[in-house]
Parts: C-alpha cells; structure tokens; sequence
C-alpha cells in the first residue's frame, strides 16, 4: 500500500514544547545527536531567516518550503 508523507516540524512549536526542556531530538549530518545549545542555535538562526517550519528528512524532501508550506508530499511504501 502507498501512502503520502509529509513531513516537518513547526520552529515556534519546538521551542513551546521545549521550554524548560532539552532539545534532544535533532541529529547533524554524520548522525550525532545535537546539545539543547546546538538545536537551539539552529532553530534561531532558521527563524532570523524567516522559516517556520524545518524538514525531518532534508536530503530527501524535495520542494520544501520552509516558509510555511512545508513538504509537498513524498509517496511511500506502507506494509
């Protein structure tokens, strides 16, 4: 069976659900877990940019608009 994915996350609702918490969900290229120090810098200089939302899968989302559109959609195999 397919199904559509999309897949992103809200920058302002990270940091709501966040507050007082650790940011420990977020992985760099090699795969390593980034400090709450790190994501938080991230996610602040992608909203100086003006984004609101981040890809969970940036090498394979293809059209993504970070400024509110999001994914479009990527077809995948469900079992």
């Amino acid at each position: 069976m397919k199904a559509i994915h999309h897949m992103s996350v809200n920058l302002e609702g990270i940091l709501r659900n966040y507050k007082g918490k650790k940011i420990n969900i977020f992985n760099d290229e090699n795969g390593k877990t980034l400090s709450d120090k790190e994501a938080r810098r991230v996610i602040a200089e992608l909203q100086a940019k003006g984004h609101k939302l981040m890809s969970c899968n940036p090498k394979k989302c293809i059209g993504f608009d970070p400024f509110g559109g999001g994914c479009p959609g990527h077809e995948v195999e469900e079992e």
